[in-house]
C-alpha cells in the first residue's frame, strides 16, 4: 500500500495539490510577520500618543493606591462596572492632563540636566537599602513596575521639570494684606432689605391644562418617563453566622477546651531585671575578679543604678541603671537567662555569670507572677470561640455542597434549600438601586441584572457577599426598561404643567408690577401680599429666606436714595421682588497674619494653575479610545 502511496504522489495531480498546500502555508506565515498586532493608542494628544503600557501602569498605580486606601472594600467597589468604567476614564483624564502639561514644559524650554535627575533618582527611599543607593535593588523594582531604565530616568526628567513649572507658578502668587480686609468687609456687609412674595398658587384657578400640551409635555420629556430594569428573585443564603447561632455546646465540651487551652487563660509572669556587664572575648581571670568586686561592692549596699551607669559596658542600658525591657525566655544567652529566671525576689542579686559577651551581675527589678483565669471567668469566651469553631467547618462542609446541587438541579433552589436545611426566599420586582441586604451587593446585583443570566433562567453559583457569607440566586422575573405610557404618567405631567403654568402667571404679574417703577409698598398692595422688612440683614444666616437673601447681596447698592429692586424666582415657584435701600459696611482695619495671606496664595494658586490645564486641554486637539483595552484589562 505504501508503495502505491509513493506512485501517486508523483504525479502532476499530487505535485499541484501539495504546491498548493505549500504556498498556503507560507504566505500565511508571512501574514502572520506582516499582520503583527501594533499597540493602539487609548488617547493622542496634539498628536503625541499615550499607549497602551503607559495607560495600564497608571491603571494597575491607582488600583494599588485605592485597594491600599479601603482595603477588602475596594473588591466590592470594583465588583460595579459603571464604577469601573468611571474609573478608566479618570485615569485616562488624568494622564492627558499630564501630557499636556509636559508639553507646556517643553514648550517654555523648561529642562533638567542629567546630574540632577542622577542625584533626584539615587535619593528614592525606595532603591535604598541602610541609607545608600543600592543598583541592585533599583534594576529589580524598574523591572517590578514594567519600565527599561532610560524610559524611567526620562519620566523622573519631565517630573521633575513640571514640578519645577509647578513651584514656579505657585511661588509667584501672592495676596496683599488689602485684598482679604475687602474680603473681610463683604463677608461683614449688612443690608436694609424689604421684600414682597407673589404665591404661584393664588394663580391656580386661571391655568387651564389642554389634552395638547398633556401630549407636548410627554412627547420633550420622554426620557423622564423611562423605567429601570426590574428582577424579581429567589435565593437561599448559607452563613456561618447564622449556623453559629443554632449550635448548642455541652458543659463537658467547655471544660474540655479549657482543660486542653490553659496557656490561652493565663497571663504571663513579667519579670524585669536589671544588669552590669563588664564586657570579654571569652574566659578573662582578669575581668572575672573584677565582676567578683563588684559584687562585693553591691553586697554591701553600694547603689547599683550608680555602678551600672559608671562600670556597665551595656552603655544603653547603663543609662537606665542598668534595666532592661521585660525578660522573656529565648531573648538573651542561655546562661544568662537560667540565672535571672532563678531570681525569686525583688533586689536579689546573683552570682558573677559567664556569657558570650562577657560577665555579668544581674539584679532582680520586679516580678508579676503569672495568673490562670477561672473557667467561670472565661466561659462564654470558650462557648463563642466553639460555635465558631464548628460553625466554620459547617460552613465550608455546606459550602462544597451547595455549589454542587444549585449546578446539579439548576432549574430551582427547592433541592440547593433542602441541603442547607433552609428555605427559599423571594423578592418583588426592584430595580438596581432598591435592592435590599442580602442582595444590595455589587456582585450580586450585576449577577441578577446580567442579560444572559436572565435569558438563561438557571441558578448562580455561590456568590460571597461577606466573610463566610455565600448566596445563590436566580431571576423569578424580569421587567426589562419600558417607557411609561401617556395613560401611565397624565396625572403626573398634569400636575407638573400646574406648577410651571402657576409660576409663569407669577412672574409675569411681577414683571408687570416693576415695569410701573413705583415704590416697593405700592406695588405689595396693588398684588395683595404684605411688606415685609428685614433691616441690617447680614450676608450670612439671619431669618429671611435664603433665595431672597442671596438675591439681595447681588443687587447694586442703591444710588441717590433710590432702592435697587429686582425679582427672583424661589424653588416653590413663588416670585419675590427684594428691595435694598441701604448698604452698612463695617471697617476692617486688622492685619491679616502671614499664615493666612500665604493660604490665600496658595488657594488661588491651585485655581489659577487648574484653569492653565482647563485652558490647555480646551485648545487642545485630543482623541480618545478608551476601547483599545482588552477585556482583561478593564
Amino acid at each position: 500500500m505504501l508503495e502505491k502511496i509513493r506512485e501517486g504522489s508523483q504525479g502532476i495531480v499530487a505535485k499541484t495539490i501539495l504546491g498548493l498546500v505549500i504556498l498556503t502555508f507560507a504566505l500565511a506565515g508571512v501574514g502572520s510577520y506582516l499582520s503583527s498586532p501594533t499597540e493602539v493608542a487609548v488617547a493622542v494628544v496634539n498628536g503625541e500618543e499615550i499607549n497602551q503600557t503607559q495607560f495600564d501602569q497608571a491603571l494597575q498605580r491607582d488600583r494599588a493606591r485605592m485597594q491600599e486606601q479601603f482595603g477588602e472594600m475596594y473588591d466590592t467597589i470594583a465588583a460595579d462596572p459603571a464604577y469601573n468604567s468611571r474609573f478608566r476614564a479618570e485615569v485616562l483624564e488624568r494622564l492627558i492632563d499630564e501630557t499636556l502639561q509636559q508639553q507646556f514644559v517643553r514648550k517654555l524650554g523648561i529642562r533638567v540636566g542629567d546630574d540632577q535627575v542622577r542625584d533626584t533618582i539615587r535619593s528614592l527611599g525606595e532603591f535604598q537599602v541602610d541609607g545608600t543607593f543600592n543598583n541592585d535593588r533599583y534594576i529589580a523594582l524598574l523591572r517590578q513596575m514594567g519600565y527599561q531604565s532610560a524610559d524611567f530616568r526620562e519620566m523622573v526628567r519631565e517630573d521633575m521639570a513640571a514640578s519645577q513649572f509647578r513651584a514656579g507658578v505657585f511661588a509667584s502668587e501672592f495676596y496683599l494684606p488689602s485684598e482679604i480686609q475687602q474680603i473681610r468687609q463683604l463677608e461683614q456687609q449688612s443690608r436694609d432689605i424689604a421684600y414682597f412674595v407673589v404665591k404661584a398658587e393664588d394663580f391656580a384657578d386661571q391655568v387651564t391644562i389642554s389634552e395638547q400640551m398633556i401630549e407636548d409635555y410627554y412627547q420633550m420629556q420622554l426620557p423622564r418617563f423611562e423605567t429601570e430594569p426590574k428582577v424579581a428573585a429567589e435565593y437561599v443564603e448559607l452563613s456561618a453566622a447564622a449556623l453559629a447561632e443554632e449550635i448548642e455546646i455541652t458543659d463537658q465540651q467547655i471544660q474540655t477546651y479549657y482543660d486542653a487551652n490553659q496557656a490561652r487563660f493565663s497571663s504571663a509572669e513579667q519579670r524585669q531585671v536589671a544588669h552590669i556587664m563588664l564586657e570579654s572575648d571569652g574566659t578573662d581571670e582578669a575581668v572575672a575578679a573584677e565582676a567578683a568586686a563588684l559584687l562585693s561592692e553591691l553586697q554591701q549596699g553600694a547603689d547599683f543604678a550608680e555602678l551600672a551607669k559608671a562600670r556597665s559596658a551595656d552603655t544603653f542600658s547603663a543609662e537606665n541603671g542598668g534595666v532592661l525591657d521585660s525578660l522573656e525566655p529565648g531573648q538573651m544567652d542561655p546562661d544568662f537567662e537560667q540565672a535571672a529566671f532563678a531570681l525569686t525576689e525583688a533586689g536579689q542579686l546573683t552570682e558573677v555569670v559567664q556569657s558570650e559577651y562577657g560577665y555579668h551581675i544581674i539584679k532582680l527589678v520586679s516580678l508579676t507572677p503569672g495568673q490562670q483565669q477561672p473557667l467561670a471567668d472565661v466561659r462564654d469566651d470558650i462557648v463563642e470561640r466553639l460555635k465558631q469553631e464548628q460553625a466554620t467547618e459547617q460552613f465550608y462542609q455546606l459550602q462544597t455542597r451547595m455549589a454542587e446541587v444549585a449546578f446539579e438541579v439548576p432549574d430551582n433552589l427547592e433541592e440547593t434549600a433542602t441541603v442547607l436545611g433552609e428555605r427559599v426566599r423571594s423578592t418583588p420586582l426592584f430595580s438596581k438601586e432598591q435592592a435590599t441586604a442580602p442582595l444590595d451587593f455589587p456582585a450580586v446585583i450585576n449577577k441578577l441584572f446580567d442579560q444572559q443570566f436572565v435569558d438563561d433562567g438557571l441558578n448562580s453559583d455561590p456568590i460571597e457577599i461577606g466573610n463566610q457569607h455565600l448566596v445563590v440566586v436566580r431571576v423569578k422575573e424580569y421587567q426589562p426598561a419600558r417607557t411609561l405610557p401617556l395613560e401611565e404618567v397624565t396625572e403626573q405631567i398634569t400636575a407638573s404643567l400646574k406648577v410651571e403654568q402657576q409660576a409663569r402667571l407669577a412672574q409675569e404679574q411681577v414683571t408687570a408690577l416693576l415695569a410701573e417703577q413705583a415704590d416697593l409698598a405700592s406695588l405689595a398692595e396693588q398684588a395683595g401680599v404684605s411688606l415685609q422688612t428685614a433691616p441690617a440683614t447680614p450676608r450670612f444666616g439671619g431669618s429671611i429666606d435664603p433665595e431672597i437673601r442671596t438675591k439681595a447681596f447681588k443687587l447694586p447698592r442703591p444710588v441717590a436714595g433710590k432702592p435697587s429692586v429686582d425679582s427672583v424666582t424661589l424653588a416653590s415657584g413663588d416670585v419675590a421682588v427684594v428691595s435694598v435701600s441701604a448698604v452698612q459696611d463695617v471697617e476692617v482695619t486688622a492685619v491679616p497674619a502671614e499664615e493666612e495671606l500665604d493660604n490665600m496664595a496658595q488657594r488661588q494658586a491651585e485655581q489659577g494653575y487648574l484653569a492653565l490645564v482647563a485652558a490647555l486641554k480646551a485648545n487642545a486637539e485630543i482623541s480618545r479610545n478608551l476601547r483599545a483595552a482588552t477585556p482583561e484589562q478593564n
